[in-house]
């Protein structure tokens, strides 16, 4: 009897000791990252008395910890979306370097300079503004470049951080492979804690899966669905590859399959965590935001210009372009898997058609040796509806395909492959490319520069109006009216209910016209061609009455087209998307900025709303993962005291069968 009992106690002591150690190992890692808090399972003895023996258990409930470690995922996801937002949010929000009040402060001062149009001092002035708008509209755009390469540089890192822990959780997996699954305690809890914890720190950047096998060790997955790392402790690593565009890397996977490494496309708007924040903060935010700002300054600059070619500067000369786009011009970027050679092509914006332009990539298709097509992209790359769709173009000579949306695109060299492509992104910088092209303040173009006036003999109630300037290819040669340009119209009279007119052209020859309506008069003939002035004959004018158009010379006081350039504040000048080019589908400049502004006020919106809602789920999973498997101080105090007092009558067990068994020997004497 005193044998059984002295190891009843013997064993007993032993448990409550390993009980003991296990609490006191709890108290000393209470502030470990990762630890797991452990406690004894006490075995019952299967024959006699007793306990058999004391195992060490990890307190970890799965399903708990796998949602613990989603909701790090989606944290990490809305957190860098919403942080990396906020800098162009407070950027665009700040009034000082708004683009919109730059472009609204140029054309009130173009209409103070309409009231005087002679005004050399408030010319100074407009001439000062307008380059103020463009130097406001590159400083932005750099800004938004600083962003971007900050960007690539934080994703970089963020990636290298990414395989460093994906490298580490392989090297886990080939060390537990060398312990046993029923191997409890020391090592093996210790290396699946580091194991959990990196997995953890991993859901920080990516949205992963994982698959236990029976021996514990994980497999990790991608949640879009590739392999990280394998049950054998190999891995697959994360990269940056910038094809077919160097300056935008893009995310992919690092596939080792028949001893090389092969890239696995990764669809960046799943990847979820930080990296996935990031990403879609770029898709979503960052390059939109460059595209519409190019898409502006072009709209605005080409605008102007457009409508200052049609109009006479003090010097009594044809309006010059203000701004010039000296590097506007970009080349296609080249896909990898290009088989053609010595490729480039240039695309420039198409002057006097930059309305017509979008904010949005493209992408060239070579569909053979001498044909392709041009076809807008979404933020996510993709082509937008149906390739199929799209019109065909002859490589040489070249005949198009970019004037739909503003632009000229130029093959300069090389050959093609069917298959071929590349991408061009006519708007990311074109904010940086425009620069001021006219310096002294008499070359803005206020004047018309043609008039037209009532000769005084008339005896009719006719006048003539100048309905606008259209052109100045065909009615002018130089700085004066060509030989074709139409320079006074003489009324005949009227019979059988139509209108007889003359036409006098400069060089003396004549048209005539017959006709029942004398609005837009000139359209009406036919071998004028395209007319660059239209007029309209208003009123009751007699047989005999002869009306003149002439060179506007000398007429400083003008500003008929100094209004037609104010009014382009109120024209819709910008393009919404590619889907059509009709009116519905444009908006002014101010619309354009705020469209802008609102576009990522409300992603920072919904961001931080996001945000806050996965920050409170990802407290809630913690607190519940903690209430498993972290230490509470109280807690393992009070298991100190049982297992002490455990311990104290274990080896007061032992003394009793200690006494026991001397008495009984005592006895025997």
């Amino acid at each position: 009897m005193s044998f059984d009992l002295l190891k009843v106690g013997s064993n007993a002591a032993q448990g409550h000791q390993q009980s003991l150690l296990v609490t006191g190992n709890n108290i000393a890692n209470v502030n470990t990252p990762g630890y797991v808090r452990e406690r004894t399972i006490y075995k019952e003895a299967p024959v006699g008395p007793g306990i058999s023996r004391v195992e060490m258990e990890r307190m970890l409930d799965k399903f708990t910890q796998r949602q613990y470690w989603a909701d790090t995922s989606r944290y990490g996801y809305t957190s860098a979306f919403l942080n990396e937002s906020s800098k162009i949010d407070s950027m665009l929000g700040n009034s000082d370097t708004s683009v919109s009040a730059a472009i609204t402060k140029f054309f009130n001062m173009l209409q103070d300079l309409n009231d005087d149009p002679s005004s050399i001092a408030q010319r100074q002035l407009v001439l000062g503004q307008a380059n103020a708008t463009i130097s406001q509209t590159k400083d932005m755009n750099n800004y938004l470049q600083n962003q971007e390469r900050q960007f690539n540089q934080q994703l970089e890192l963020t990636v290298e951080k990414t395989n460093s822990l994906l490298v580490s959780i392989s090297e886990i997996n080939k060390q537990l492979d060398l312990i046993p699954k029923n191997a409890t305690g020391g090592e093996r809890h210790t290396l699946l804690n580091q194991r959990d914890e990196k997995i953890r720190e991993l859901s920080q950047y990516l949205n992963v899966s994982v698959l236990e096998d029976p021996n514990g060790r994980l497999r990790v997955n991608l949640a879009t669905g590739q392999a990280l790392v394998l049950e054998d402790g190999t891995y697959n690593l994360m990269a940056l590859k910038g094809d077919p565009d160097p300056d935008r890397p893009e995310l992919v996977a690092m596939i080792r399959a028949g001893g090389n490494d092969v890239t696995q496309s990764i669809n960046e708007m799943q990847v979820g965590g930080t990296l996935g924040g990031l990403l879609a903060y770029r898709a979503e935010v960052l390059e939109p935001t460059q595209m519409k700002l190019g898409q502006l300054a072009l709209g605005f600059a080409d605008a102007i210009n457009s409508q200052q070619a049609f109009g006479l500067d003090l010097d009594d000369e044809l309006g010059q372009a203000m701004f010039t786009f000296n590097g506007a011009m970009v080349t296609g970027n080249p896909a990898s898997t290009n088989q053609g050679t010595d490729q480039r092509i240039e695309v420039r914006p198409l002057e006097g058609s930059m309305s017509a332009i979008v904010a949005n990539n493209f992408e060239i298709e070579i569909l053979s040796a001498n044909t392709y097509r041009v076809m807008p992209l979404d933020s996510s790359g993709q082509v937008i509806g149906n390739p199929a769709d799209y019109d065909v173009f002859d490589i040489t000579p070249p005949n198009g395909g970019g004037e739909d949306f503003g632009l000229d695109i130029d093959f300069v060299t090389g050959t093609y492959v069917a298959g071929d492509r590349f991408i061009i992104k006519p708007t990311k910088n074109a904010a940086d490319n425009i620069q001021l092209a006219i310096t002294r303040a008499e070359d803005i173009a206020l004047a018309s520069p043609v008039r037209v006036r009532d000769n005084g003999a008339n005896e009719g109630q006719g006048t003539l109006q100048l309905q606008g300037i259209n052109g100045r290819d065909n009615f002018f040669d130089g700085n004066e009216l060509s030989d074709n340009a139409p320079v006074q119209i003489n009324y005949l009279g009227f019979a059988g209910g139509q209108h007889q007119l003359e036409i006098v052209l400069n060089d003396g020859s004549i048209e005539t016209l017959n006709t029942a309506n004398m609005n837009n008069v000139f359209a009406q003939i036919p071998a004028l061609g395209d007319v660059d002035y239209e007029v309209s004959l208003l009123g009751r004018p007699e047989a005999g009455d002869v009306f003149t158009i002439e060179y506007n010379t000398g007429a400083i006081n003008d500003n008929s087209n100094g209004l037609e350039i104010a009014a382009l504040q109120r024209e819709n000048l910008i393009r919404r998307n590619p889907e059509s080019v009709s009116q519905a589908n444009t908006m002014t400049l101010n619309e354009s900025y705020g469209r802008m502004v609102s576009d990522v006020g409300n992603k920072v919106s919904q961001a931080r709303t996001a945000e806050q809602v996965s920050k409170s789920m990802l407290e809630q999973s913690q607190k519940f993962y903690e209430a498993v498997s972290g230490v509470s101080l109280d807690e393992e105090a009070a298991n100190l005291i049982q297992y002490e007092q455990a311990y104290n009558a274990a080896a007061r067990i032992i003394t009793v069968a200690q006494s026991i068994f001397d008495t009984i020997l005592n006895a025997a004497r």
